[in-house]
């Protein structure tokens, strides 16, 4: 009986150590999915913690009462982060020391972001890898490593095709009133501003990237109207001569895209890319569920 018991007790620690989490983590959320016995068991998703816009002792608190009620960390043997600003060594070290607080048994491995989207939307294929959501990376990806990142440098330098850098495009136009009066007027009706109220969210309160890319589902409600066109062109115009056309022989290399910006608004993307000669084959809004897949092969 005694043996019995011993052994079901083994199977079910060796079960628990099957146990790991991937994490896909931007500026605004992260995604998570719990890998069991080679199998996706769960997914959820909790505020995005950017290792520029937190600290290691904000993402253990602000992560400890987000987790599901049922997922016990003790129980998982790896986690598997991948975070927006996860690329210099300080960065990885705030959020391994978060995570370490929470998952304290658990072998973490901190990458960044970019990587995430290349072994989601490449696998072992070489390729440019597009992140478009509340700001904007791009890399060369020869389907084992990145070999090649032209600098994003964040929301306030750079970001460029990204939804703070579209909002920032938008609310430009609106403060130097050349938005059509209607737009302008629906607009700061729809989020409750003025202009001195923007300028207080831009240079006053936490989270000014988060403030801009919000502003693109309204930019998407109004994409028919030739002056927020304009906009969104300039955006992705501004993305390919920034950035995609200084990867020698771009456009000899599949280019895909992930994120939100880059899916809501992959016509105009395209539409772009086919002016520099190449196109975008393949938009992902999220990639958590094919990275899941990348690492359960």
């Amino acid at each position: 009986m005694q043996s019995e018991f011993d052994s079901l007790l083994h199977l079910t620690i060796k079960k628990k150590q099957r146990m790991y989490i991937i994490a896909d983590s931007g500026s605004t959320k992260t995604d998570w999915v719990l890998i069991e016995n080679k199998k996706i068991s769960t997914s959820f998703t909790t505020k995005g913690f950017n290792p520029y816009f937190t600290t290691t002792e904000q993402l253990y608190k602000d992560l400890i009462h987000e987790l599901p009620n049922d997922l016990n960390p003790i129980h998982i043997k790896q986690v598997f982060f991948y975070g927006s600003g996860c690329s210099l060594p300080e960065m990885k070290n705030l959020i391994y020391h978060g995570l370490k607080k929470i998952f304290s048994r658990s072998e973490i491995e901190i990458n960044h972001d970019l990587l995430a989207a290349a072994r989601a939307l490449f696998k072992n294929e070489s390729g440019i890898a597009l992140i478009l959501g509340t700001g904007a990376n791009t890399c060369l990806y020869n389907g084992n490593k990145i070999v090649h990142n032209i600098p994003s440098l964040g929301f306030i330098l750079g970001d460029e095709g990204g939804g703070d850098y579209l909002g920032k495009l938008f609310i430009t136009e609106l403060l130097y009133h050349n938005l059509p009066k209607d737009i302008s007027s629906k607009f700061l009706k729809k989020f409750d501003l003025s202009a001195d109220n923007i300028l207080q969210k831009l240079y006053k309160e936490d989270h000014p990237n988060q403030f801009l890319a919000s502003i693109c589902e309204f930019i998407f409600e109004k994409k028919e109207n030739n002056v927020i066109q304009d906009i969104i062109y300039k955006s992705f115009n501004d993305l390919f001569n920034t950035h995609i056309i200084k990867y020698k022989n771009y456009h000899q290399y599949k280019i895909r895209a992930t994120g939100s910006i880059a899916y809501y608004f992959k016509d105009y993307l395209n539409k772009v890319a086919s002016e520099f000669n190449t196109s975008i084959d393949l938009v992902v809004r999220a990639p958590i569920f094919k990275l899941a897949d990348y690492h359960l092969k």
